[in-house]
């Protein structure tokens, strides 16, 4: 049962969640054409993405701060905007530095959001918070078993263009899982504010 107190924060905010959910869907278009945009990314590019995705997360959590969605977007956008911020501020690093600091930002990201989703549990959208941790905390194991196999090819022929879509496929799968959990939050914010679906 939603209380009227939340019913009136909901109606002032479900825009802004469904439009940071829309911007992170739009980053995952971009992400899956990073190996056509960039041959090999290198890290300037990878953090713009990862600061474009970030802030507006960090918004919407701090629009939302009262309760675990909130947080867990809070902590969320801090550590994709951080990391977004690194990779500008080494904006030449290679494929292998970029890779690594993707994983490890996958692995943080995706077990800050379980998390936080396990503990809202009881609220009707904590399920998208839990289904957005795992979905990254499973892509950052893919992109760690991908990294042996990826150092061999990188290291005797250059950054090939299976081993670039692979990290771009990964990249734009976290934004999506993250773009279509923030959709889903905002419409289910609509219709709790009153807002015809």
């Amino acid at each position: 049962m939603t209380r009227p107190e939340e019913i009136e924060s909901l109606s002032s905010k479900w825009a802004w969640t469904l439009a940071s959910g829309c911007l992170t869907l739009l980053l995952a278009v971009v992400a899956f054409f990073l190996p056509d945009i960039d041959l090999a990314p290198q890290g300037g590019l990878v953090g713009w993405l990862l600061v474009l995705a970030g802030v507006p997360e960090l918004i919407f959590g701090l629009r939302r701060a009262s309760d675990d969605i909130g947080k867990a977007a809070i902590g969320s956008g801090l550590l994709t905007a951080a990391a977004g911020v690194l990779f500008i501020n080494n904006p030449m690093l290679g494929y292998f530095p970029v890779a690594s600091l993707v994983t490890a930002w996958l692995f943080l990201r995706g077990a800050w959001v379980f998390a936080m989703g396990l503990r809202a549990r009881s609220h009707d959208l904590g399920p998208w918070l839990v289904i957005s941790g795992a979905a990254d905390v499973l892509l950052g194991f893919a992109l760690l078993a991908g990294l042996q196999f990826s150092t061999l090819v990188v290291t005797l022929f250059g950054p090939t263009p299976e081993v670039v879509a692979k990290f771009a496929m990964i990249l734009a799968a976290s934004f999506l899982f993250t773009g279509m959990a923030q959709v889903a939050i905002g419409l289910l914010q609509r219709r709790r504010s009153g807002h015809a679906a």
